[in-house]
């Protein structure tokens, strides 16, 4: 319980610069119904998830990650206020603001309203109306403030479809969340054409299909012979050579006899 009034203010002072907070415990349900509607009573997430320990390699309790927008660890320890409000910073400079923070010309409400609301394209494009229109040079400067806010989505969503790489599935998954947040602009509209392209490739298919296929493998493998597990795996790893699931399960393949 030390912690939770530094996570109240933590969500407080960062929420609306995109940062997200998530409690995660192993206890039942009932237990953290109780502290979720208790006198501390959290304004951030909280959630039961019994396999965090596996996921994330605890080592005791409390533990706390940062993680970035792609999911990769940026930091961990026991309790996250030893983090530094310079660390916030530079963290906070790679995420994409969920809310405008300070009050902008009353020709940018309806732009202001979506942005608020999680409609990036439809803020973005209003803005760039409004700025075509505008003379006042008040109102340009909060068009180009609210456009610069609306970049950082852009760019956030460009890193993630960058980092897919050659994983054809997680590059569509990429392009799609990218595509619904810039929905009715000019770069959505874009990334919702080439995803749909991709999903019709042959290479997406079996990126697809691989995945899936291992997915299933994978929790029925500790109850096989060693024997027959390697023969699954290399069963993957030869269908679909070229997948990151096949290499997966190729990689998986070498540790039995």
């Amino acid at each position: 319980m030390r912690g939770v009034p530094h996570l109240k203010e933590l969500f407080t002072k960062y929420n609306a610069r995109g940062f997200e907070l998530v409690a995660v415990s192993n206890e039942t349900e009932d237990k953290i119904a109780g502290f979720v509607n208790g006198d501390k009573k959290p304004n951030y997430t909280v959630v039961r998830y019994s396999k965090i320990a596996e996921q994330y390699g605890v080592k005791g309790w409390p533990s706390a990650w940062v993680l970035d927008a792609n999911g990769k660890v940026l930091w961990a320890d026991h309790f996250i206020d030893k983090v530094s409000d310079e660390q916030w910073e530079k963290w906070l400079e790679n995420l994409a603001p969920t809310r405008v923070d300070k009050t902008l010309a009353k020709e940018l409400g309806g732009a202001v309203k979506a942005f608020d609301k999680g409609e990036v394209g439809k803020a973005l494009e209003e803005s760039r109306k409004v700025a075509e229109t505008a003379t006042d040079g008040a109102v340009k400067a909060d068009c180009e403030y609210l456009q610069g806010l609306c970049d950082k989505h852009v760019k956030l969503h460009t890193r993630k479809i960058e980092s897919a790489g050659s994983d054809t599935v997680a590059r569509v998954k990429a392009l799609e969340d990218g595509a619904a947040k810039l929905k009715g602009s000019e770069i959505g509209n874009k990334w919702d054409t080439e995803a749909k392209e991709l999903k019709k490739s042959k290479e997406y298919k079996d990126c697809s299909a691989a995945a899936e296929e291992l997915a299933k493998l994978k929790p029925q493998l500790k109850d096989m012979k060693e024997s027959n597990a390697k023969k699954k795996l290399e069963a993957i790893a030869k269908k679909y050579p070229d997948t990151p699931a096949g290499k997966e399960a190729a990689e998986l393949a070498k540790g039995y006899n």
